[in-house]
């Protein structure tokens, strides 16, 4: 009875997200030029940067060589990382909700955010299945599923700057050889996932925003859109995955990786300058170099890694 209520509520959200694509798809979006970005009170654009989970809350755990991966950890050194990837570009001021492994609920995140004027909440993750599909890999970013405008939004349209940013972030993370998890519907939408606070997004029940639209299922986005703050949930790469983990989460090397792909989709998405101190070569012309743990045949090209990977 179980499986077969699940596979009715998968269906509903797959058809969901199905009409969410169709909807999407008679809408045009473009990216912002620079005189269009967004300036908050300070003349900067301010990003909150939050590093997921911490403290007594770990987030995925799994075991590779006889060592306890924790997701929090890895979370938080791509969002250091981001941080000083941000930090090259012209008029931005970084805060972050937590530098070390400290514990912090999700509604103090997003009003730490709102109370140092972020105009922007990026949150760090890494995933792991709900389901033990250990075969499930690649990346998402989860976005708001509902166009609530809170009285003290600051941006004119949160879903909108939401899914550019979601976009951007995506376009980037493929650029290392990531493709698009196959989780949430998430390869019907480019990689956006927006999942609703009700059955048809595997909640008990249903939320409402004051204006009577489904709110989001996932509480960091909601607390979000209910104090005016566009909030995102980047989902890296599954820890649950060992080449995922190899190619994208083992080394320093391929953790700025990441962290510089988030920062050149942030900055595509909000018109951003990168300030003139270094000489500078975008990922889409610069190839992935990944850590020599990926077996060779992957190591050939991050081109080709999405088909070799099928096989591997």
């Amino acid at each position: 009875m179980r499986r077969v209520q699940f596979r009715k509520r998968a269906k509903q959200f797959l058809s969901l997200c199905l009409a969410t694509v169709i909807f999407s798809a008679v809408t045009v979006y473009s990216h912002p030029s620079a005189d269009e970005t967004f300036f908050g009170e300070t003349g900067k654009t301010v990003i909150c940067i939050d590093a997921g989970h911490g403290g007594e809350t770990d987030g995925a755990e799994y075991v590779y060589d006889g060592v306890l991966i924790k997701e929090k950890d890895i979370n938080l050194k791509i969002a250091m990382k981001l941080q000083e990837e941000l930090l090259k570009y012209e008029n931005i001021e970084i805060v972050m909700t937590r530098t070390e492994d400290i514990t912090m609920e999700l509604r103090p995140r997003v009003q730490y955010a709102v109370d140092h004027n972020a105009d922007y909440l990026i949150s760090v993750h890494n995933n792991a299945p709900g389901n033990n599909d250990f075969t499930l890999n690649g990346c998402m970013v989860l976005t708001t599923v509902s166009h609530y405008q809170a009285p003290t939004a600051k941006l004119p349209n949160i879903y909108e700057v939401s899914e550019k940013l979601g976009l951007a972030v995506v376009e980037k993370l493929q650029l290392l050889g990531l493709n698009i998890g196959t989780d949430l519907g998430a390869q019907l939408n480019n990689g956006i996932v927006r999942r609703p606070y009700s059955p048809e997004g595997y909640a008990k029940t249903t939320s409402y925003y004051p204006d009577g639209s489904v709110s989001d299922y996932y509480a960091l986005i909601r607390f979000g859109a209910e104090m005016g703050l566009p909030a995102i949930i980047i989902e890296h790469a599954y820890l649950s995955n060992a080449l995922d983990y190899r190619t994208y989460l083992e080394t320093e090397e391929s953790i700025a990786a990441l962290a510089r792909a988030d920062a050149e989709g942030i900055a595509q998405a909000l018109g951003l300058k990168r300030k003139q101190e270094e000489a500078y070569i975008p990922l889409s012309v610069l190839p992935y170099r990944m850590p020599p743990s990926v077996p060779k045949a992957v190591q050939d090209g991050a081109q080709n890694y999405r088909i070799l990977r099928l096989g591997y």
